[in-house]
């Protein structure tokens, strides 16, 4: 494919080559649409220029179910992906290169002493010596490797370059090059801008597809937990054991699934039956990253031992802190930690666990003193010796999940760990995990670190960075005004920090404390409340039919908060302030000022305009998607003032679509899997904790850190430190402290759950005793949930509660005799909070 040098628009250069006449190729299914596109290495954005388009129409386009593009766009898109198709097959056919992935050459042994992965100078030189091998502390030398690391540059010879004048569109950025690598043509990635830490141009990007062959292969299905091979030979100066026999959570780190790819979906299902997708495409993991994500240290027979991901051992000859961050960042000795999730992020840094025994062999204390901060004293011998060393602690200091990092050539080398013994595994989310074995809590996390990303504190905390790893708020760009590599902003991304609009901060925060000084002085008109619902329908509107059956039964939609982010549009900019009667957009994400509480709604319904499920008694401030909900239900809204924010984005969709798939793949290997009927659904549900505990655990804290993550969003002062009201706190220097986001969130999550419940009632006449949060009561005969699914007419109620495991679906939650829930409702308690466990409340 040769193309004009002097060509500077990829997309330009690659519409003038495609012919737009003749009859138009099919549509490939929305997996393979991705993996052509990515593939060619263009980007939704790219692709929605070429079409005419904005990129989140590109979006529906490749989502499952999809979006199907017609009329003159359609045909444009249909031979754009044709296009790729046939330009991707032909790419090994000029100048005689393959058309595969080549099988890789017979490496040469390393020398002994030769270090894994060498550092690499900053000056942006092209001529460059070898570089220096990074000199750790405390270490002793290690005997050679098996083989050498993946290098982080292209070494001289291992590209071809094209006859001059000849070019092709580099795979990875769409650019022209005169280099092909591995029978593709792409830019060569040089040590230099390794140095730089800047991104790979050239190298295959985080999502890219696996080849046709490896996507038949996953058709096959595969358990989330099982224990492939390592991608690399341990260390030979490991001397790890053998893995042990497979346990249900033995996880090797290589399995991990790309966490923005797309979910591969098979043929559009017949009418009425349940969509199956397949697992997510994996990718091997690099060498240097051969032992996994993280290690659990634990004393056996006496001495420290690491336990692996996979369920080896390696002995661990640290005796100080300082010498086990050492020996975990040395590639030599340990290859630990994680490939980035996303092309313009970094690499996740390793995660070493200290049991019980491994706390006091570093001279630590087995609890902490200092309950309030949760810090370990500066002062403490143990943290001066780690100073005095060389290493540092971030401002958080030293606590349950301390970072320990040193800077060498210019670069910041970081540790996790996690202290078990001090609480870093909330018992409420790990169950306990903090008392398991070693090299069991090592699978477990494993399977976490795979499925999800390496933990990096709470659960809050991880949602949160996992947000902004798979959406990094900045990229390298080349600067033709500076020469040189800078950092840029990404559109789309939260990369700026904004002050929210005064009626989304909470009274504490500046913004409101500036007009109201005094706590609780803000009227709660001029607060912007959108929460999950709390309501219990009164017991003089409990009909003599509901009085008369036998039982009730609730159902709880699954990971509510979750399901609500799918596809959902938040604010990546600051608010725009509109003060007189703008009109209502629902594609602005915001907050509007408008009079509900005219709207006439059926009291055995809760109000979906407020979180107690009571109609409003005057004007307020409303989400988005609750006066989008409104003017479904056929209002006539007339908004006195708005903030909304013109730049938005699906900014949580790989977010959402990265938990989904780990929640899914648990529960499959739990035995809830997508293509269950609805009895064989409620039979797995019913027994699946009984499964193997390690699961159990897992599939909560993906769950957890879904809404932990969602929580972090309007993270509040901590209370446990004096704190001024009216004084600004840490997490507002946060960009992902955005507490619009998340009351966008909760408004879709309560809508959607209302708009259920009224198509319910409408439908089959049934209406719900009590909502707390994501579950809901009705009145029943009999225990099971079943009848609550379908109409007079026996057939599914359109746009009602669906049975199922995924996200927004639902799963039944208990049942008790309606005697038991009269007796409750008749004093106000909420049984829908009650009914899963009777005991909670005694009935006299």
């Amino acid at each position: 494919m040769e193309v004009d040098v002097g060509a500077s628009d990829p997309v330009a250069a690659v519409l003038d080559r495609i012919s737009f006449d003749g009859p138009v190729p099919p549509l490939p299914d929305p997996a393979e649409r991705v993996r052509l596109r990515e593939a060619f290495g263009w980007t939704v954005t790219q692709m929605g220029r070429a079409n005419d388009v904005r990129r989140e129409t590109v979006w529906t386009w490749e989502s499952d179910p999809p979006r199907t593009p017609r009329g003159e766009k359609g045909q444009r898109y249909a031979r754009i992906l044709a296009y790729f198709a046939a330009e991707l097959a032909r790419v090994g056919a000029d100048n005689g290169f393959a058309t595969s992935e080549p099988e890789p050459a017979d490496e040469p042994e390393s020398a002994p002493d030769a270090p894994a992965a060498e550092a690499t100078p900053l000056e942006f030189d092209f001529d460059i010596e070898d570089p220096p091998e990074l000199a750790w502390p405390d270490t002793d030398p290690a005997p050679a490797r098996a083989e050498k690391a993946v290098p982080e540059f292209d070494e001289p010879g291992s590209w071809i370059d094209l006859p001059e004048g000849v070019t092709r569109l580099c795979f990875r950025c769409g650019r022209p090059t005169s280099s092909v690598v591995d029978g593709r043509p792409r830019h060569v990635y040089l040590q230099a801008m390794a140095a730089m830490g800047m991104p790979r141009c050239g190298t295959p990007p985080t999502t890219q597809a696996v080849s046709a062959s490896a996507a038949r292969a996953e058709t096959a299905p595969t358990s989330t937990v099982a224990a492939p091979a390592p991608a690399a030979p341990a260390p030979a100066a490991s001397a790890a054991t053998a893995p042990a026999p497979a346990l249900p959570v033995a996880v090797a780190p290589a399995a991990r699934p790309s966490a923005v790819s797309r979910r591969p979906v098979t043929a559009s299902p017949a009418r009425g039956a349940k969509r199956v997708a397949r697992k997510p495409a994996v990718k091997p993991v690099p060498a240097e990253y051969a032992d996994g994500p993280l290690a659990v240290l634990g004393i056996t027979d006496g001495a420290l031992t690491a336990y692996l991901a996979d369920g080896r051992t390696v002995p661990c000859p640290a005796k100080s802190l300082q010498a086990l961050a050492a020996w975990a960042l040395d590639k030599r000795k340990i290859r630990l930690g994680a490939a980035r999730v996303h092309d313009n992020g970094f690499d996740q840094d390793p995660l070493i666990i200290l049991t019980e025994g491994a706390v006091a062999h570093f001279g630590l204390p087995t609890s902490l003193a200092d309950q309030e901060n949760l810090r370990l004293p500066t002062d403490h011998k143990v943290l001066k010796s780690l100073t005095k060393a060389g290493w540092e602690l971030t401002k958080a200091g030293f606590g349950p999940w301390p970072r320990i990092f040193k800077r060498l050539d210019g670069r910041r080398h970081c540790v996790q760990l996690f202290l078990t013994p001090w609480g870093a595994l909330e018992d409420r989310v790990w169950s306990g995990a903090g008392e398991l074995p070693a090299g069991d809590l090592a699978r477990m996390l494993g399977a976490y670190a795979r499925l999800v990303i390496t933990p990096r504190g709470t659960v809050a905390v991880t949602g949160e960075e996992l947000m902004t790893s798979l959406r990094p708020p900045t990229k390298a760009e080349w600067s033709e005004k500076e020469g040189k590599y800078v950092s840029a902003k990404v559109p789309h991304t939260l990369h700026t920090l904004v002050d929210p609009a005064p009626p989304e901060a909470p009274d504490e925060h500046p913004v409101v404390a500036a007009d109201y000084p005094e706590e609780g002085s803000r009227p709660a008109s001029e607060a912007l409340d959108e929460e999950a619902c709390i309501w219990v329908r009164p017991a003089g509107l409990i009909t003599d039919a509901e009085r008369a059956c036998t039982h009730v039964v609730a159902l709880d939609v699954q990971v509510a908060f979750l399901a609500a982010c799918r596809r959902l549009h938040v604010g990546t900019g600051p608010a725009v302030h509109y003060p007189r009667n703008p009109d209502f957009d629902p594609a602005l994400p915001g907050s509007w000022y408008v009079d509900l509480s005219h709207i006439e709604t059926d009291p055995r319904l809760p109000s979906p305009f407020t979180s107690s499920g009571e109609r409003p008694d005057g004007p307020g401030w409303y989400a988005t998607p609750t006066v989008a909900y409104a003017v479904e239900l056929g209002v006539d809204v007339r908004p006195m003032e708005a903030w909304v924010r013109e730049t938005h984005s699906p900014y949580l969709q790989p977010w959402y679509e990265t938990l989904r798939d780990a929640y899914l793949s648990v529960m499959a290997d739990l035995g809830v899997t997508q293509d269950l009927d609805d009895e064989a659904f409620l039979a797995a549900m019913a027994t699946y904790k009984d499964g193997d505990p390690l699961l159990v655990t897992l599939a909560g804290a993906i769950k957890a850190t879904a809404k932990a993550g969602i929580g972090k969003l309007r993270q509040r002062p901590n209370l446990g430190v004096d704190h001024v009201f009216g004084d600004p706190w840490p997490a507002l220097k946060r960009v992902t402290w955005r507490p619009d986001i998340r009351a966008m969130i909760l408004s879709k999550a309560r809508t959607n759950m209302h708009r259920k419940m009224h198509h319910l009632a409408t439908v089959a006449g049934r209406y719900p005793l009590a909502v707390n949060n994501d579950c809901v009561v009705y009145a029943t005969d009999g225990p099971s949930p079943l009848p609550l699914l379908y109409g007079p007419d026996g057939e599914p109620v359109r746009g009602g509660f669906r049975l199922g495991v995924n996200p927004g679906s639902v799963k039944h939650q208990g049942s008790q005799t309606i005697d038991w829930a009269l007796d409750l409702l008749a004093d106000g308690v909420n049984i829908a909070n009650e009914i899963k466990d009777a005991s909670l409340v005694r009935v006299a």
